[in-house]
């Protein structure tokens, strides 16, 4: 799904998503945290998986970043 076709709750989690990804990773940069997952392809993995995703907390999604980031050398 492309942001132009995304509805506002997606959006409103996506943004809450780079919020989260700013401060635990990126000194409060949400436009670093932006790049970054969408370079690296989370940004459409968690759009992908909106269903599953946005129902787990703040903490899995953390960890779960972490690990996709640090797996991809970014961390």
């Amino acid at each position: 799904m492309d942001t132009q076709n995304m509805n506002t709750e997606i959006m409103e989690y996506m943004v809450w998503v780079i919020e989260l990804v700013a401060s635990e990773f990126f000194d409060g940069s949400k436009s670093l945290a932006y790049n970054v997952l969408n370079e690296q392809g989370v940004w459409e993995l968690y759009i992908q998986n909106y269903d599953t995703t946005h129902s787990v907390g703040a903490n899995a999604i953390i960890d779960e970043i972490r690990e996709i980031l640090t797996v991809k050398g970014v961390l």
